[in-house]
């Protein structure tokens, strides 16, 4: 039986980003949830765009390694050249190159370098089993890449002032489209806790103004449906919304196909041409999407002068949980309410704002005595 022949060291340099182009087109990926997608979209190509810029080289005392930008005497860095020293190198980069906003912390969070250490084992470990590139890498090496140790931090909430700061923010906003819209878009996050994804996801049909039972049908993760329930000003901001500008813009977008229909059949389509149009709306007229919706959130806090708490829209997940505590809501309802797998998960949510929840009850000794 011949032997099989090694490959041939130039068949090795295979960069990064072709790896990662074929790992995208691959059914492994395909199967993955769109949220999961959409972090690996984000953070893979950041990282083999890290890689064709820079090369690793290893200091004269052999005891460390350190990355330099790609030059006349430097090589990128390949496919076959990663290990675990190559991640730390990236780790690195991001720890250096962060730049901190008022919607986000002066150090880059460990929680998003454990998501780009996770995101790259992963795609090695792909790379490992794929019969392009199986033989590329060193399985040793990728092994002694280890996950990183999340930190748990303290969770800021916004606070009724800062709320309202926000609220009183939207009037900057260029149109009395845009005013109402950011309002009714604050009013829904700080009353129902929905997740980002889930409130530009909405469509009108999502949306029940019924006076006695309003609440919004979401799509939560795992491909879930659930109902949120929402407060009369809430109920009333989505009503105005709806009725002033969604409707109107709506019937100007068909106007041409309702011409050419029956009165009944162009009442019906204009009836489910509504009921399926998103929610939200982006300013390009565009569905508003996570990254719009950070954006506005971010322009709005920067507009309030909002001081020491992210301003995100999980922010306000995290404040719509701390009042529900506050309030004296329990645990149980609470992870019904935030559509959680279990209340273990909630208990670990909770984690983070029972201590800033303590601090804002606790009184000074002093001060009582």
């Amino acid at each position: 039986m011949p032997k099989i022949k090694k490959r041939e060291e130039s068949s090795l340099q295979i960069p990064v980003q072709e790896a990662v182009h074929d790992f995208f087109a691959s059914p492994e990926f395909k199967r993955l949830r769109p949220s999961t997608k959409q972090e690996y979209f984000q953070e893979l190509p950041k990282f083999a765009a890290w890689c064709a810029s820079h090369t690793i080289l290893q200091d004269k005392n052999k005891k460390s390694w350190y990355a330099l930008p790609v030059g006349k005497k430097y090589e990128p860095i390949m496919l076959n050249q990663i290990n675990h020293h190559v991640i730390q190198c990236f780790v690195e980069y991001l720890q250096q190159t962060h730049k901190p906003s008022r919607s986000a912390a002066s150090e880059i969070s460990t929680y998003t370098l454990a998501s780009y250490v996770r995101v790259a084992k992963r795609f090695l470990s792909w790379c490992l089993e794929d019969e392009q590139y199986s033989d590329i890498l060193d399985a040793k090496s990728i092994s002694k890449i280890k996950l990183l140790t999340v930190v748990k931090t303290i969770i800021e909430v916004f606070s009724p002032e800062q709320l309202e700061a926000l609220f009183d923010a939207c009037r900057y906003e260029e149109s009395e489209h845009l005013q109402i819209r950011d309002q009714a878009i604050l009013a829904l996050l700080v009353d129902t806790g929905i997740r980002a994804s889930e409130l530009v996801s909405l469509t009108i049909g999502n949306v029940s103004l019924d006076t006695k039972d309003s609440y919004v049908r979401v799509l939560g993760k795992g491909g879930k449906w659930g109902e949120v329930g929402m407060g009369e000003k809430t109920r009333r901001l989505l009503q105005k919304y709806i009725r002033m500008f969604r409707v109107p813009t709506i019937e100007f977008a068909i106007e041409s196909q309702l011409k050419k229909l029956p009165t009944r059949s162009a009442q019906q389509f204009k009836a489910q041409a509504i009921q399926k149009a998103n929610l939200f709306m982006s300013r390009s007229g565009g569905g508003l999407t996570v990254r719009g919706l950070e954006r506005l959130i971010e322009r709005l806090g920067e507009w309030a002068e909002i001081e020491g708490v992210r301003c995100t829209p999980h922010t306000f997940r995290h404040t719509f949980a701390a009042m529900f505590i506050r309030n004296g809501g329990d645990i149980y309802t609470l992870s019904k309410l935030l559509r959680h797998s279990s209340v273990k998960v909630t208990e670990e949510y909770l984690k983070s704002l029972k201590q800033s929840e303590a601090r804002r009850g606790a009184k000074s000794v002093l001060d009582t005595l």
